[in-house]
């Protein structure tokens, strides 16, 4: 089974935001940073001439992203408002990659009808991790859609909103040949990759309440439900330090397509396949739908949820503080000169 059976086509996904680039571009100004693959948009705040109370020259940044289809199982499983939170937990991760502090976010919730249990529920979950992360719940916008969404079907998106000072601003250009790259562990698929799930759940038969497979008494719903890691708590410390020349947020596109999006010209990324084992999760996806080893890199995190570039002589003391700070922590491989790109080597492990 391969993504595109699962109705996701990712090349073309990938070649439809190349011809958007020059309309989105076409909008800039001078105020704008222009982060080739960025993970958020990043600008300068025109109206405090780059200030911004209590945090000196500031920039700026933004991420729109959306639930997904894990909503689909959220709703199944009861657990609604703990996907709504993974969506806060995503944009203030897409944010720590350039150095931000969330700052607010907007939310988008749309069904055919209203449900008040429903909508309660993603709101409430949308605050709750807005308090962990430290954002406001701004503002947002509740729709009904009746020729749009299907019944019993709900749609959550949402903007996140951030700040960093202007010389904190991560973007790769500190990545050089010889610096190592770390990861770090996720807690299941995040938030992608659930159309293949979904998908893999159907043809296997297994309901969410059944065992999953070498999950060591873990059923398949508390697998694939669980929660988006926030990496703020263990990541910002070390960002005030300046010592991380880069992050990479493992989303869509896998861990090969989003660590290539931090690579300047002339870095290539070289990663040992082997270097981490497999969560269950994982494992089981790709053996019960058949999954071919280039669909799950591209498809899904594979239990790696960010990765640090850093000096190789940094490595060793950032791993251990991530660790400390709670973080399961892989030394995955080098930075080298080269092609811009990512390369892997080695296999995975059993």
């Amino acid at each position: 089974m391969r993504y595109r059976d699962a109705g996701v086509d990712v090349g073309s996904a990938d070649a439809l935001k190349e011809r958007l680039g020059r309309a989105v571009r076409s909008t800039w100004r001078a105020d704008v940073a222009p982060l080739v693959g960025g993970f958020a948009g990043v600008m300068r705040f025109p109206a405090t001439g780059g200030g911004a109370a209590g945090v000196g020259p500031a920039l700026l940044a933004a991420s729109m992203d959306g639930v997904g289809t894990k909503l689909h199982l959220a709703l199944e499983a009861g657990h609604l408002g703990d996907a709504a939170a993974d969506l806060v937990y995503h944009g203030a991760d897409d944010l720590l990659v350039h150095g931000a502090s969330p700052l607010a976010f907007l939310d988008y919730i749309a069904q055919s009808r209203l449900d008040e249990r429903v909508v309660l529920d993603v709101v409430e979950g949308l605050a709750r991790a807005c308090r962990e992360v430290g954002a406001v719940l701004l503002g947002g916008e509740t729709a009904q859609m009746p020729d749009t969404y299907l019944p019993q079907v709900v749609d959550v998106a949402g903007c996140m909103l951030g700040v960093v000072p202007e010389g904190r601003l991560l973007d790769g250009a500190a990545v050089r040949p010889g610096d190592a790259v770390l990861a770090l562990g996720s807690d299941g698929l995040h938030t992608n990759g659930y159309s293949l799930a979904r998908a893999v759940v159907a043809r296997s038969g297994l309901g969410l309440g059944d065992a999953l497979p070498g999950g060591g008494g873990e059923t398949v719903g508390e697998a694939l439900l669980a929660p988006h890691r926030w990496y703020g708590p263990a990541l910002m410390p070390l960002l005030e330090e300046g010592r991380v020349h880069a992050l990479a947020h493992i989303t869509g596109g896998g861990l090969a397509g989003n660590l290539v999006r931090v690579l300047p010209a002339g870095c290539r990324a070289r990663v040992d396949a082997g270097a981490w084992r497999r969560p269950a999760v994982f494992r089981w996806l790709m053996e019960a739908g058949e999954v071919p080893e280039d669909d799950a890199r591209s498809a899904l995190n594979l239990g790696i949820g960010m990765v640090v570039v850093c000096a190789p002589a940094d490595a060793d003391r950032l791993g251990h503080a991530l660790e400390r700070s709670g973080e399961r922590v892989f030394p995955l491989g080098s930075i080298v000169s080269g092609e811009r790109g990512v390369e892997w080597i080695g296999r995975a492990g059993p």
